[in-house]
């Protein structure tokens, strides 16, 4: 079995060992230590679906990449990730993934004071069209809005557009906590697929024109069909 420092190519908070490079640091022994940790407290809050023990090296090596992708780089985020675990436990047994930690361990907007998700949609949703006369209960889900874009709003389906939106804020929330500056465009992330109604007399329309563009028509549709 590979250890863990044979399989780790990123650490959490680590540091380049002497003759390294510096493109790939090994982890620290802090770094190990923190989550080593959290399995071990996880396994208590969430029994179901824990790695089994003998590939928890492998495991912990997806998780420190993950968790360093993510930006969590300190205990005290790592702290804040495993007390909302404890709080929004709930009835949930499964084991998390490491994505889902590392958005635990992110400070919500109602750890920043800011509007909760849910009611900043709410608003983004009723003053999308008018946004320079609307005062906002925040200037974050104003450019959270500006960001996803009035056509979203406007045409998307409720999903595709919540997604989108739900992104924006939180990009926008870590900026806040970050003390970074957030008037600057976020990067586009849209769904794959954007579902966008269509009229059924618009529906039909196309439909026409295609059959004419391809030379069908309703026999010709009716006599292969009856081939089959």
């Amino acid at each position: 079995m590979k250890s863990m420092k044979q399989l780790l190519q990123k650490p959490l908070v680590g540091v380049v060992g002497q003759g390294q490079s510096p493109l790939k640091p090994m982890p620290s022994a802090m770094d190990m230590a923190i989550v080593d940790s959290v399995f071990s407290k996880l396994r208590v809050l969430f029994p179901v679906g824990a790695p089994q023990l003998e590939d928890e090296p492998m495991h912990k090596a997806e998780w420190l990449k993950t968790l360093a992708a993510q930006g969590v780089r300190s205990r005290e985020q790592v702290q804040s990730g495993l007390n909302r675990a404890r709080r929004e436990q709930g009835d949930r047994q499964f084991w998390p993934t490491p994505r889902q930690f590392a958005t635990w361990c992110q400070p919500t907007a109602c750890d920043l004071g800011l509007p909760a998700v849910d009611a900043a949609f709410a608003e983004a949703k009723r003053h999308y069209h008018h946004p320079d006369k609307h005062i906002w209960s925040h200037d974050l889900v104003r450019l959270a809005v500006r960001e996803t874009g009035s056509w979203l709003f406007a045409t998307g389906m409720e999903v595709d557009v919540r997604a989108t939106f739900e992104r924006n804020y939180a990009v926008l929330c870590r900026r806040y906590a970050a003390g970074e500056s957030f008037e600057s465009a976020l990067p586009k992330a849209l769904p794959e697929v954007v579902s966008v109604p269509v009229e059924a007399a618009k529906a039909k329309s196309i439909i026409s024109t295609l059959r004419k563009d391809l030379g069908l028509n309703s026999s010709a549709l009716k006599g292969a069909n009856d081939e089959h």
